[in-house]
């Protein structure tokens, strides 16, 4: 009888203790989250740890302790303390694992917390197999939350990308935008931001037509949300990008469409810029010896074009921008129109703001190709004071500037003018 109650006694006490922990892990869990709630987060870090240590404890399979490992990494996570937060999905993971096996669907919310902590760590290797067996799970198993598939196809994405595989980034890309179709509650915004990155991953792939229909989309879509010039505003982005992508038509096409929607002025400013860009990239010569360009010039459709882009966007900067006004000269010089391109190269001057030797020289020149004797030689005579008030009279860099002043003499029949400048030309040569 003796034995019999001391039996039973110590059932009980087992019971007991078992209950006792159990209320124990509830009521903590719960004081832990509170204190979360409230912000309080060293006592809900304590006492989240305190539930896991409780949970531990408990007999093998029992679901609180997957429970408290979730918890506590979702604390860590939320703290950004990637690197305390990545073991314990990791432990998470492998309970579920051992309960619901390698392939359960279960599986595929902890897989994704698995890859979003394991990034910001740079644990790629992690990211990489932890997204890739979501993957194949979602695929097989159709369970996937579209709201959390399609960005792990999306950051499946951008994982290609890192590692230089453009084709397997734009599959994937492709399909995260086919899943968050599927997902109801996804904003426009998000929308237009996984359309953005596939329009220039398809860029990037010479699918130039397809980016296109892309940045209609997403202009649409920020219409639709309110957004003032989304319009323009869409197709300047996407047209810089299409340029810097090398599809020039494309980037063409989005910069018109921008231009046609009357955009605000750093909008316009953009698209005239492609504009003006795709068509220097057409006539460009590799080379701005102006002599050269007079030689070959022409009366090309592109050319004519490129003078306009390039006039429009001149005009919009005001002139400011050397490098367009530099091509600007290029083109008329190109065009056949040598006093025309030294207009601008005037403005090339003005522009610098300091004298420049090589720019007044290119100025005479064109002066000079131009039939504008008198200009050229007034010009000239302001580069030989330049060169001799900073060089000097005997210096060397004298001759090429005389044996330009010689040269429009000559051609301008003042042969008599053009023999002292030749006797200054052999003074300097001895």
């Amino acid at each position: 009888m003796k034995s019999r109650i001391c039996g039973i006694l110590a059932v009980t006490m087992v019971a007991a203790t078992v209950a006792t922990a159990q209320v124990d892990w509830a009521t903590v869990t719960r004081g832990a989250e509170y204190a979360f709630a409230r912000g309080q987060m060293a006592r809900a870090e304590a006492g989240f740890k305190t539930a896991l240590e409780i949970a531990q404890g408990f007999r093998e399979g029992d679901r609180r302790l997957e429970t408290s490992l979730e918890n506590l990494g979702r604390f860590y996570e939320h703290q950004s303390e990637f690197a305390k937060a990545q073991p314990l999905y990791l432990l998470l993971l492998a309970a579920q694992e051992y309960r619901a096996g390698a392939e359960a669907p279960e599986l595929l919310p902890t897989l994704f917390m698995v890859a979003r902590v394991s990034q910001p760590i740079g644990d790629l290797p992690t990211v990489e197999s932890s997204l890739t067996r979501y993957a194949a799970i979602a695929t097989v198993s159709g369970a996937a939350d579209p709201a959390q598939w399609w960005q792990v196809l999306a950051m499946l994405a951008r994982t290609a990308i890192i590692q230089e595989d453009e084709a397997a980034a734009l599959a994937w890309q492709r399909r995260a935008v086919e899943i968050l179709e599927t997902d109801r509650n996804a904003s426009d915004e998000e929308r237009a931001i996984q359309l953005e990155s596939l329009a220039q991953m398809e860029l990037v792939a010479g699918e130039g037509a397809r980016a296109e229909q892309l940045y209609v989309k997403i202009a649409q879509l920020r219409t639709d949300e309110g957004e003032e010039d989304a319009l323009p505003r869409t197709m300047a982005v996407g047209a810089e990008a299409a340029f810097a992508a090398g599809e020039f038509e494309s980037a063409e096409r989005l910069a018109l469409r921008c231009l046609d929607a009357h955009p605000e002025t750093s909008d316009e400013m953009t698209a005239r810029s492609v504009l003006a860009d795709v068509s220097w990239a057409k006539v460009n010569r590799g080379t701005d010896d102006l002599e050269m360009l007079l030689a070959a010039a022409s009366d090309d459709e592109d050319l004519t074009r490129a003078r306009d882009r390039l006039r429009s966007l001149v005009v919009l900067e005001d002139g400011t921008n050397p490098e367009s006004v530099s091509r600007l000269v290029q083109v008329e010089t190109l065009r056949g129109q040598p006093l025309e391109a030294a207009k601008w190269q005037q403005r090339l001057i003005e522009a610098a703001g300091a004298e420049d030797v090589e720019m007044r020289f290119d100025l005479v020149a064109l002066l000079a190709a131009g039939g504008a004797t008198d200009e050229a030689l007034a010009e000239n005579s302001v580069l030989l004071s330049t060169v001799e008030a900073e060089y000097g009279a005997a210096d060397s860099r004298m001759v090429p500037v005389l044996g330009q002043r010689m040269n429009i003499l000559i051609d301008a029949g003042r042969k008599k003018d053009a023999r002292k400048v030749k006797k200054q030309l052999k003074k300097l040569s001895r």
